[in-house]
């Protein structure tokens, strides 16, 4: 159960104390008067059910006055006077949807960070495809952040915010293009310094073959991390592991279309290029069908406005 935070005036105190109390359910409500000097504010606190705190930031951003109103929301850490009520209230699952809209836009944005570590991870899956390893292309998958731009791409689809999605699409193609062009640089560089012998770079591939040889399969592995990765979007716990997994489907082949340019490889460039281009697609429609299944079943809909009026 979250942890609610907010800095009102003081002529808004009561009337969004009520609302916690007779709307939102809330637990523990507690007032401190004149903890803001300027402008003059009071803090409410208050633990709030996961499934009431969209609804709480609507009614307040819907009131009339919402000058000089901050709310923020962290995890609670209470850990006694756990009654049965509020046990029943306790719903870990539930989708604090403008949270989940804020993060995953302040992650999957197209930035020099996001940019530099998905070349990076690309640069470290080519090394392991080049020395068929493939605890470092696992490595890489846990390094690249590209599934945070999947999910800006798919969360503007299901709040129909198409600017977003726009950006999603341009900030994917930048990354992975620039991931490519990173691979291909490297291997060059270490086959024209000798670093890497490319007549003695293993030939068979028996553990990364199957990342330039798309099949049925890899979509399916494809459709189940989007299914994947969109639930655990909305459950933060679940964020980080869903990640790695998602770049299962887009790192290894991204650094593969680099490393066999480099060799001038065609086929396998070209068995590479499909499987990415397969795997990000399958990802986009997995998780924006998802989205919209989760968004219906927890009222996304109703909240769509406001959120995209907040941020």
């Amino acid at each position: 159960m979250p942890l609610i935070r907010i800095v009102c005036p003081p002529h808004r105190t009561e009337d969004i104390t009520l609302v916690l109390e007779d709307v939102t359910y809330a637990f523990d409500v507690t007032v401190e008067r004149g903890v803001r000097r300027a402008p003059p504010g009071d803090l409410i606190t208050a633990d709030v059910p996961r499934h009431s705190v969209d609804a709480l930031l609507q009614l307040v951003e819907l009131a009339e006055d919402v000058v000089d109103v901050s709310v923020s929301i962290s995890p609670s850490e209470s850990l006694l006077g756990v009654d049965g009520t509020r046990l029943e209230a306790t719903d870990d699952e539930a989708v604090v949807w403008a949270q989940v809209v804020q993060d995953v836009h302040r992650s999957g944005r197209l930035s020099w960070v996001n940019l530099l570590l998905i070349v990076i991870a690309s640069m470290i899956g080519a090394i392991g495809l080049l020395e068929d390893q493939l605890l470092l292309i696992v490595g890489a998958m846990a390094l690249s952040p590209d599934y945070y731009l999947i999910a800006e791409t798919c969360l503007g689809f299901a709040l129909r915010w198409w600017s977003r999605m726009r950006a999603g699409l341009v900030a994917i193609g930048a990354c992975f293009g620039a991931g490519i062009v990173g691979a291909w640089l490297l291997t060059e560089v270490l086959y024209r310094t000798g670093v890497v012998n490319q007549d003695t770079v293993p030939t068979s591939h028996s553990l990364t073959l199957f990342i330039s040889q798309p099949n049925a399969t890899t979509v399916v592995v494809a459709l189940l991390a989007g299914v994947a990765g969109a639930l655990g979007l909305t459950l933060p716990d679940a964020r980080g592991l869903v990640g790695v997994f998602v770049s299962i489907t887009t790192i290894p082949a991204a650094a593969n279309i680099g490393v066999a340019f480099a060799a001038t490889n065609w086929s396998q460039m070209e068995g590479a290029a499909v499987q990415l281009a397969a795997n990000l697609v399958s990802l986009l429609v997995a998780s924006t069908i998802t989205l919209l299944v989760r968004a219906r079943s927890s009222g996304l809909t109703e909240w769509r406005a406001i959120i995209r009026q907040r941020a």
